[in-house]
């Protein structure tokens, strides 16, 4: 098995149980806020201009790709919804066919 596939398979296992996602989740909050105390990752309001801008220019774009995609969804899915034919109802009359109905004659003799 690949490393990519055997961490995929680990995250997923980490999720199923909410025990374990709150201890994921309180780790990750515990390594950011340590890398935020070294200064390696600083806040928007310590950035200068300069910086803000480049870092919201990705964030811009990712919402934007987002939003995309959302809307990409949802238009499909209406779409879907107004082309599909509403459920026939089922008949309980019987064959549908002088041949079936030939057949369930044999069938029952």
């Amino acid at each position: 098995m690949k490393k990519k596939e055997y961490d995929r398979k680990r995250r997923e296992k980490l999720k199923s149980c909410p025990d374990s996602l709150e201890k994921l989740r309180e780790k990750e909050r515990v390594k950011y806020l340590n890398k935020k105390k070294k200064g390696q990752v600083k806040s928007v309001s310590a950035m200068s201009s300069r910086e803000r801008r480049q870092k919201r220019k990705p964030w811009r774009l990712n919402s934007f790709k987002y939003r995309e995609k959302d809307r990409k969804v949802r238009k499909n899915l209406a779409r879907l919804m107004d082309e599909t034919p509403p459920v026939s109802p089922v008949l309980l009359a019987g064959p549908s066919s002088r041949v079936n109905a030939v057949k369930l004659e044999m069938a029952n003799s």
